[in-house]
């Protein structure tokens, strides 16, 4: 009986195998590494303009006071909606029923589609453009080398036919470069529209703290403005104005100072 061969391999095959293993790893290597520089490259360095819009752009406190009041079945003036309205982000949903003693058992059965319902038809009514500021936004838009977006709670923006409505009905005589829009959390949305864009550079123009700190929070400039819900000494900005005509100036000086940013990086 024959003994049967065993055929050993070769140190050839071997070697190409091993050669073969270590230039596939190494082009794996190489292709993240190329895709975690394609991340890395996408960056906005356009500056943009974040404007609230309710209380900065458009006068909303008589119309949401009216809201109420046929809402609840009794009065509820200007100062009580500008106290709700800076208490919103702060205090949870049972908080702030107790705090403005609202009736749960109204927003329990219908509740929110009747408010949200009689709040249409007194915005539709009511609400206008502060004076000044269809000037303003004209003026910016022509002159200043940015985007304008809005951040807003108001979801109905997000239509683009019942938006354009809504801006010739109030005097809002430009188109935009961003909507950001979401019922419950502003602050998420705005997040992630920084993130997916790479957004580096930016100023935040807002009546109340919190939309002060959503710039704050990416490092951009902020102004703070008093003809909303806010008075001067509740806002912490990097500039506080009492007329819309004061914009104009400052936002030119910011993009001043961002452009030198662009050129020189930040000052040590």
């Amino acid at each position: 009986m024959e003994e049967e061969q065993i055929e050993m391999p070769t140190e050839e095959p071997i070697k190409e195998t091993i050669e073969q293993a270590l230039t596939e790893s190494l082009e794996e290597e190489q292709e993240i590494e190329i895709s975690e520089d394609s991340v890395e490259i996408i960056k906005d360095d356009t500056p943009w303009l974040f404007f609230d819009y309710s209380g900065t752009l458009v006068d909303t406190v008589n119309a949401l006071s009216r809201t109420y009041t046929r809402f609840l079945g009794k009065e509820f003036p200007p100062e009580k909606v500008k106290s709700l309205y800076k208490d919103y982000p702060k205090l949870g949903k049972i908080a702030l029923m107790r705090k403005y003693k609202f009736n749960p058992f109204k927003y329990m059965i219908g509740g929110k589609s009747k408010i949200d319902e009689i709040r249409k038809e007194e915005f539709w009514v009511g609400v206008r453009s502060f004076p000044g500021i269809p000037e303003v936004l004209l003026r910016l838009q022509k002159i200043v080398k940015a985007k304008l977006a809005i951040v807003t709670h108001e979801t109905e923006l997000e239509d683009e036919v019942e938006r354009e409505k809504i801006f010739q009905k109030f005097g809002i005589p430009i188109t935009f470069d961003g909507i950001i829009t979401d019922y419950s959390n502003k602050k998420e949305k705005f997040d992630q529209f920084i993130e997916d864009r790479g957004i580096v550079h930016g100023i935040c123009i807002g009546d109340v703290q919190f939309d002060l700190d959503l710039g704050k929070t990416h490092g951009f400039f902020t102004i703070g403005v008093t003809w909303g819900f806010s008075s001067r000494d509740e806002l912490l900005a990097d500039y506080v104005i009492d007329d819309p005509r004061e914009l104009l100036q400052i936002v030119m000086s910011l993009m001043h100072q961002i452009e030198q940013k662009q050129l020189h990086g930040d000052p040590i």
